[in-house]
């Protein structure tokens, strides 16, 4: 008979990234000489994955190598024309994909193969997981993975319905298996339990509760997921899963409204695992301003009040959060004059911060992501829209050291336009 796997192991804390691989990331080949203990970012590479408006391919740009240069052209992970997608990480730190056919609302799921060996990425055919009941189209999508490293992935639809799929746990089953038992030549028949794959890989699509125009979600420190979203009133809510292995709608705690008469409605959110294990919101105001709240204890569902992380006297209109090399968060935005600006975390215990610095500027708005080189040194990534002669242009620069204060001077390029809805990745099996 077989029943489902509990999760092995509680999820590491983000600070634990620094110090080791998880247990399920195997070291990819390139990866083998080294030192067992080698920290998880110095086996990794920055992946960029996009879409190429000018024909709706499915395209990702990567290093070349950890802490490697970015090649010049950009690679076609699947054939066909596609409209939306999302993309994170397997638990064995391949990146994988989700993405919509133009044409149709079903989704396709598609990973890095296994096997990485050779010069170029390999990338697994297509899997269909289907599509919601009764979606057109999506407003977007967020992808996270769960307790025992399971993708989960979390899907608003054109009537701003939350519907949400995930890959089914392992099973366990019992076998027989015939041993000869030390100190003895008689052999015995015993029954053990064995860990297999599921029968299906998907669940069916289960739809939570609620309207939103905007999610996101991200992995705690227990290895739960947390969901954070905006519906079309700018109220911001949260929720999150309330045992390890969620399987069932039930398994949410619900949707809370976290918007206050004081703090009014909010645009844009980012939601990130600080150092102390804590997941901390950082979210906009409609007038611009970057407030925090966080778990306190870790792990619960008590939040601090909201909180300012430093007054902008011109207001902002996107906010990406990250996690630096020695694991504490740093934030990025860009205001209205387009000035871009960081505000690094100095004591995640007394929440001390450097206060908004500008450090770069842009011709038009932008949306920036952040993630970390394989040194540990945060990259910010911007991707513009509305600029003449650089819309949907993708540019990246970097700080000089972890844990600076100083960030390069000249952005580098990545795609001089006709590129959308990127998503940066950090991946663990580049090729060889």
């Amino acid at each position: 008979m077989a029943k489902t796997a509990a999760p092995k192991s509680k999820a590491p804390t983000p600070a634990a990234k620094k110090t080791a691989a998880t247990a399920t990331s195997p070291t990819a080949p390139i990866f083998q000489s080294m030192p067992a203990g080698a920290s998880f970012f110095e086996l990794s590479r920055l992946m960029v994955v996009a879409i190429d408006t000018s024909a709706g391919r499915l395209i990702q740009k990567a290093q070349t190598a950890p802490n490697g240069p970015w090649p010049a052209a950009w690679s076609i992970i699947a054939p066909g024309t596609f409209v939306q997608m999302t993309a994170g990480i397997t638990r064995d730190g391949r990146v994988a994909v989700v993405a919509q056919l133009s044409g149709s609302p079903n989704l396709f799921f598609i990973t890095e193969d296994a096997n990485q060996v050779g010069p170029i990425d390999k990338w697994t055919a297509p899997m269909n997981i289907g599509a919601p009941a009764g979606a057109a189209s999506y407003y977007g999508f967020s992808m996270a993975r769960d307790v025992d490293g399971r993708i989960e992935l979390f899907v608003l639809d054109n009537q701003a319905r939350i519907w949400w799929i995930y890959q089914n746990p392992d099973q366990i089953v019992q076998v027989q298996k015939t041993i000869t038992p030390p100190g003895t030549s008689t052999p015995i028949v015993v029954t053990v339990e064995e860990r297999v794959p599921p029968v299906k890989m998907w669940s069916d699509w289960l739809q939570i509760p609620g309207g939103l125009v905007s999610i996101s979600a991200v992995r705690q420190a227990d290895g739960t997921i947390a969901l954070f979203g905006i519906n079309s009133g700018a109220n911001l809510y949260r929720c999150q899963q309330n045992k390890a292995q969620a399987l069932k709608v039930a398994d949410w705690t619900g949707w809370v409204q976290i918007d206050t008469p004081g703090t009014g409605g909010f645009i844009a959110m980012a939601p990130i695992v600080g150092p102390l294990g804590a997941t901390n919101l950082f979210a906009l105001t409609k007038g611009g301003q970057a407030l925090h709240t966080r778990q306190k204890p870790a792990g619960t569902a008590t939040w601090t009040p909201w909180a300012t992380t430093g007054y902008s006297r011109v207001g902002k209109y996107t906010l990406a959060a990250g996690i630096e090399g020695n694991g504490d968060i740093m934030l990025v935005a860009s205001d209205v004059q387009h000035v871009h600006e960081f505000n690094a975390q100095y004591d995640a215990a007394t929440q001390n911060w450097s206060g908004w610095r500008d450090f770069n500027a842009s011709n038009a708005n932008t949306r920036l992501m952040l993630d970390y080189n394989a040194d540990g040194r945060l990259a910010v990534f911007s991707l513009l829209s509305g600029a003449a002669g650089n819309s949907n242009s993708l540019w990246t620069l970097s700080q000089m050291s972890i844990d600076s204060t100083e960030w390069e001077y000249s952005w580098v390029s990545l795609a001089d336009s006709n590129v959308n809805q990127t998503i940066v990745v950090r991946d663990l099996t580049p090729p060889v």
